[in-house]
């Protein structure tokens, strides 16, 4: 599950960057940047359980005082190496300590509400005695006079003879004598020694060495010999000094390698707790809940939302993997389809990495050992090969691969070729995948394809919604309907002539097509319109005649259902949705689409009113699937 393609096609990427922001430091950091889903149930269980331990602390308006963590790996790696660390090294050893010191604190004040979170915590140690040794003998960059008396003592010596080198330096300068030497009135620091400004005119006056001089060369700094004995006195009593401090630094950096293995445990611990508190946050940011975990290949997602389309995600409901393991979804360019794509596959993702997908309560997932992924652009410049030739490389690999615990995701399967050709590849390619294993999500615009979809029996077909009036899609998943480009509405309402508008409905109907230079009509479906009306002549024909299977909206709330009858002389409509029957005056629907344009011809419209599993009980009865009657029964009860 770490293919870095498919990762940052389905945007797990740049989920991670986002986990990343609420990192405390560079140990959660790097854990998120080396997060990938997980394929062990056991794993995957643990961490879901514990992100759910990390929302309820957050939500409760808690944390586990993990701000300015330090990542103190270099610092330890020296030790190990046996080099001593530096005073501002050791003080963030020392803070780290502190932060181990706050942290179990903390997480005891959890301990019935986060008990998984709580058990790390168990092992770590404390380092009390270290801390307070580090801390009392190092200030800011520095080692403190306080960390031995031989030092205090050094650094009073040092003082004490550099006010009296200052003294000097000062009596020199207010001497009248030497006022006409000096070049100004004042001491200065070059070179490690403490120098007076002289006249370059007057070098040979003053008893001193010439220690540097100015870019013009009229002055010259010079030690004066008053002072010498005392600078060299300083210099090397800080030679003791630095010797003394660099023996406290390395006893300090030993007590820290005699904790060298609790404290390495203790960062690798910080470090997840970090990391499980980052998961947890972004959890909350999305609007992530618990899902449901399953052993049985199924997905069942309600109001999932792509986490990275923020407030403008369209909740999506989808269920796949009980009753059929492919679902094919039409629909207009641009309506959502592959961000359906997208968006499962990224839930899939993310329930594996242990953070809570944006999904309503009520939501299950199953554990995929793989997803393959054909989505957007698949043309390869490196290679040079065609749109088509790089997205069949790309399936070939993907038949290659699928089998049980897959999921693919493919967008507009067998496209870029001749749509006959496609549409016999994409079938093909379906059915092998199917019949590998593999839960399959594949958008399409063959028409071919959704028939094949329309009666296999592990196949189902869908479609994005599309408003009429804004001639805008609204990215909504409807399964158990087959849709459409939309392609005459939206050109009828943009202005196409009408002409070309019956034309084009003629051709579909009587499905014309040229040969040998004639046009050669195959056998068409009588028009159940015009049937109706001649068998109804007392009907105003200025009225709309819906027929069995057509597809009308509801004016008032702007639902789909499907007509199953219409009583011509009460004027009323019996629709059917979502199993459901309803009578409805026929003022109050408007006509969406006829049953010849939405289904093949010879197509049963029977199937539209009856479930899934009534079908296939049917198709199953037809085949003698039943080796007696007890069977039979129990099928049919299970269907009740």
């Amino acid at each position: 599950m770490n293919n870095e393609k498919m990762l940052n096609l389905l945007g797990y990427n740049e989920v991670k960057e986002s986990v990343k922001k609420y990192t405390s430091s560079n140990l959660g950091k790097n854990l998120v940047e080396n997060m990938f889903p997980s394929i062990d149930p056991k794993v995957i269980l643990r961490n879901n359980n514990e992100i759910k331990e990390a929302v309820k602390i957050i939500k409760e308006g808690r944390s586990l005082g993990l701000g300015g963590i330090s990542d103190i790996r270099p610092y330890i790696s020296k030790v190990e190496k046996g080099s001593f660390l530096y005073a501002e090294e050791l003080l963030k050893v020392s803070d780290f300590l502190r932060c181990i010191r706050n942290l179990k604190k903390s997480i005891e004040k959890y301990e019935y509400i986060a008990p998984i979170l709580c058990s790390y915590s168990i092992g770590l140690g404390t380092f009390k005695t270290l801390e307070n040794d580090i801390e009392f003998c190092i200030e800011g960059s520095m080692v403190h006079s306080r960390a031995s008396t031989t030092l205090s003592k050094l650094r009073k010596k040092i003082e004490a003879l550099h006010s009296k080198r200052i003294d000097r330096l000062n009596k020199f300068l207010s001497a009248s004598k030497n006022e006409k030497y000096l070049q100004e009135n004042f001491y200065s620091h070059r070179n490690d020694r403490y120098v007076v400004p002289i006249k370059s005119s007057y070098r040979n006056f003053v008893d001193g060495t010439i220690i540097d001089s100015s870019a013009s060369g009229s002055t010259i700094y010079v030690e004066i010999d008053s002072i010498k004995d005392l600078t060299i006195e300083i210099i090397m009593l800080k030679a003791q000094e630095l010797e003394e401090c660099n023996q406290i630094l390395m006893s300090l950096s030993e007590s820290v390698g005699e904790h060298i293995n609790e404290i390495k445990s203790a960062i690798y611990v910080l470090g997840k707790y970090d990391f499980i508190m980052a998961k947890g946050k972004y959890s909350v940011e999305i609007k992530g809940n618990d899902i449901e975990i399953k052993d049985d290949e199924t997905i069942n997602l309600i109001m999932a939302k792509h986490p990275m389309l923020g407030k403008e995600a369209v909740p999506l409901n989808i269920e796949i993997g009980t009753d059929y393991r492919t679902l094919i979804i039409t629909g207009p360019n641009t309506g959502g389809k592959t961000i359906t794509l997208k968006t499962v596959g990224l839930m899939v993702l993310l329930t594996q990495s242990g953070i809570l997908p944006p999904v309503a309560k009520g939501s299950s997932i199953s554990i995929f050992k793989q997803i393959l992924v054909d989505i957007g652009d698949s043309q390869s410049i490196e290679q040079s090969l065609s749109t088509f030739s790089g997205h069949m490389t790309n399936m070939v690999n993907i038949v290659r691969k699928s089998s049980r615990r897959t999921l693919v995701l493919v967008d507009e399967i067998g496209s870029g070729t001749d749509p006959k050709d496609g549409a016999s590849l994409g079938i093909a390619i379906l059915e092998e995948i199917y019949n590998r294993g593999s839960i399959t999500l594949a958008s399409t615009h063959y028409s071919k394809i959704k028939e094949y979809s329309e009666i296999h029996d592990g196949f189902m077909n869908a479609s994005m919604d599309f408003n009429r009036e804004t001639l805008k899609p609204l990215y909504r998943l409807l399964i158990g309907v087959a849709g459409n480009s939309n392609a005459l509405w939206i050109s009828k309402e943009l202005g196409l002539p009408d002409k070309i508008i019956d034309r084009v409905n003629k051709i579909n109907s009587t499905h014309e097509i040229v040969k040998s230079g004639k046009i050669t009509k195959f056998s068409k479906k009588k028009n159940r319109v015009e049937e109706l009306i001649k068998q109804n002549s007392e009907i105003d024909e200025t009225r709309m005649v819906y027929c069995k299977g057509d597809r009308i909206i509801v004016n008032e709330t702007g639902e789909h259902s499907i007509i199953f009858d219409h009583n011509f002389k009460e004027k009323t409509l019996v629709i059917f949705k979502n199993g459901k029957y309803t009578e409805i005056m026929e003022n109050r629907v408007t006509l969406d689409q006829r049953a010849e344009v939405l289904y093949p011809v010879g197509y049963d419209l029977d199937q539209l009113f009856i479930s899934f599993k009534s079908r296939k009980l049917d198709k199953d009865i037809a085949k003698g699937r039943f080796k007696n009657l007890k069977e039979l029964n129990e099928r049919m009860k299970s269907i009740n």
